[in-house]
This record gives C-alpha cells, sequence and structure tokens, in this order.
C-alpha cells in the first residue's frame, strides 16, 4: 500500500508529456552595418609632408564683348606644376592657351588653391586663384584698324571653385568660375602738314592705344596626379 501511494505522489509531481520536446531559444544574431563612408573624412592627421602635383585643365570660355551680336563659345587649356604643403594648401606656375573670337593668348600664372571641405588625401571642394599675365599670339583683323599696328597682352585674373575626386593617385576635377583677360592695341597714323609753298611736311604721328577686357565665364575639367 504504501509502495503505491509513492507512485501516485511521484507521478503527480511531474508535469510531463512524452510528445513534447523542451524549447532551447536560439540566440538572434544582430547584423551590424558598417557606418556609411565619410568621403570627406581624412584619417591622416598629422600629414604635413610636402610633394610634387601637376595637372592639365581643360575647358569653355563663355561671354561676349559685343552681347548684341550673341555669345562667344571659344576654349582653354592650361597645365600646371606645383607642391602640396600640408593637406589643404597647394600651390604652383602654369602655363595655358586661351581663345577668344578675335583673340589669342598664352597665359603665364601663378596659382594657389585651399581645399575648403576634406583634404588631399580625400574627396575635396576647393577654392583656386590663378593671377598672371598673357602673351598676346593673334588678333584678328578689325575694319578699323589703320596706319601701324602693334598688340600685346595684359594681366589675367581666374577665381574657381571645383570638387575634386580622387583615385589612388589620380585626381580627376570639375570646376566653375570667371576668367579676366585684359589685351592692348597700339595705334601710330601719321600726320601731315602743308608749307606756304605747297611742300608737304611730315609731323609727329598720332598715337591711339584701345584697352579691351574679356570676362568669361569658365567651365572646366582637371586631371592630373597627386
Amino acid at each position: 500500500m504504501l509502495f503505491l501511494l509513492l507512485i501516485v505522489a511521484a507521478t503527480e509531481g511531474q508535469d510531463f508529456d512524452g510528445d513534447s520536446v523542451y524549447y532551447t531559444a536560439i540566440p538572434k544574431t544582430v547584423s551590424v552595418k558598417p557606418p556609411p563612408k565619410q568621403i570627406f573624412t581624412d584619417t591622416s592627421r598629422h600629414d604635413n609632408s610636402i610633394h610634387y602635383f601637376f595637372n592639365v585643365q581643360v575647358g569653355s570660355l563663355i561671354g561676349c564683348n559685343d552681347c548684341s551680336l550673341g555669345k562667344e563659345v571659344t576654349f582653354t587649356s592650361s597645365t600646371l606644376h606645383g607642391v602640396t604643403i600640408g593637406r589643404k594648401l597647394r600651390t604652383g606656375i602654369g602655363a595655358g592657351f586661351d581663345s577668344y573670337y578675335s583673340w589669342q593668348t598664352l597665359p603665364l600664372f601663378g596659382s594657389v588653391s585651399w581645399d575648403l571641405i576634406g583634404t588631399k588625401n580625400t574627396q575635396a571642394i576647393y577654392l583656386q586663384l590663378q593671377y598672371g599675365w598673357s602673351i598676346l599670339t593673334w588678333r584678328k583683323e578689325l575694319p578699323w584698324d589703320y596706319g601701324s599696328t602693334n598688340v600685346e597682352g595684359g594681366r589675367m585674373v581666374c577665381p574657381q571653385i571645383g570638387y575634386r575626386m580622387k583615385y589612388h593617385d589620380v585626381k580627376i576635377s570639375l570646376s566653375v568660375g570667371t576668367k579676366f583677360q585684359r589685351v592692348y592695341t597700339y595705334f601710330e597714323t601719321p600726320t601731315y602738314y602743308y608749307l606756304d609753298d605747297g611742300t608737304v611736311m611730315e609731323g609727329s604721328p598720332n598715337k591711339t592705344t584701345i584697352k579691351e577686357s574679356m570676362n568669361r565665364l569658365m567651365f572646366a575639367l582637371t586631371v592630373g596626379w597627386k
């Protein structure tokens, strides 16, 4: 009798279903997404070295001197050689070729640029200023040309803002800016006067200087190394 009571007590104390399987929770794997790549973030915080760079720029000049005749679209190109100082500053010297409707010039200039956002090791948004003097290589003959004509180039100023992309040591930039170019034309015409006896004498020539300024909107593509 005691044996039967022990069996009944043991059975009532266990809640067991022979057909059930105990569930063990499987820990959920949490997928952590990497943070988005920061294209303007430079991890080299102490890179103050100086490196050589060069680039080639081509683009278009859009504008007019006599806008009643419509806008002119002409060509510009240049090459620049210089050094990067630290992570943001670039400076150098360059030479180029600019084509206008009535002129062609070879500008020789100095250049300085500063990365507003980003550095030389990342993508960057930058400001650049070129300043120099142009050699005049060709001038279209104009209807009012007369006498002896001499021409020469003048001051060139070109501020730009651009976006630079980096792939290893290759840099590709898109920029927009303005280009100011001054040129001079010198006319010299003889003068004559008559004596009482009808003799014709040549006097001092008349000298005229025409100063012309070109202002153009510039769009450019630049490809360079370092």
